[in-house]
């Protein structure tokens, strides 16, 4: 059921992505929500297709992205990893968790989508491009992090509710 979901959570957060969020930069950053939903839903305590998510949230965003394709996937694939860990580790402080998820899972994207412009040909100043796109970005990812995360808690204890013990 959990897989199911994701297709329409994942399909709404990237049309939101595409539509309205890449509309709205901080000097040349956007925020990532498809990032934000999948490391949100990994973090969750009874959730255990946090990969699933990974990798159907990278397709969507290789698919509206202009990079090759890939490079999100294995970005996503390797932050949901690190989310999954973290759960594991602090399950106490979930939310730190997000949030350094958020900054670690943001650079492997940037550090990813780097090496692909820097593959294919185009070189790009460093430190710019950490200025004007990586920082700006890992702000505003922080900003939507804890919307982002009570949403799919909401939706992640609906689908999993908790069992009262009498």
């Amino acid at each position: 059921m959990s897989i199911l979901l994701a297709i329409p959570v994942l399909s709404i957060a990237t049309i939101l992505q595409s539509a309205v969020i890449s509309r709205m930069p901080l000097l040349h950053g956007t925020a990532d929500i498809i990032l934000l939903t999948i490391i949100a839903w990994a973090v969750q305590e009874d959730v255990e297709t946090g990969w699933q998510w990974g990798l159907i949230g990278g397709f969507l965003a290789d698919f509206t992205s202009g990079l090759p394709f890939g490079v999100y996937t294995i970005s996503y694939l390797l932050t949901t990893g690190l989310a999954i860990a973290l759960r594991k580790r602090i399950w106490k402080l979930i939310v730190l968790g997000q949030l350094f998820a958020t900054v670690v899972g943001t650079l492997l994207t940037h550090a990813a989508s780097l090496l692909a412009v820097f593959i294919q040909g185009t070189n790009l100043p460093l430190r710019e491009v950490l200025e004007t796109i990586t920082l700006p970005s890992i702000f505003l990812n922080l900003l939507f992090t804890i919307p982002v995360y009570i949403l799919i808690q909401e939706i992640a204890l609906r689908l999993h509710p908790e069992e009262i013990a009498i």
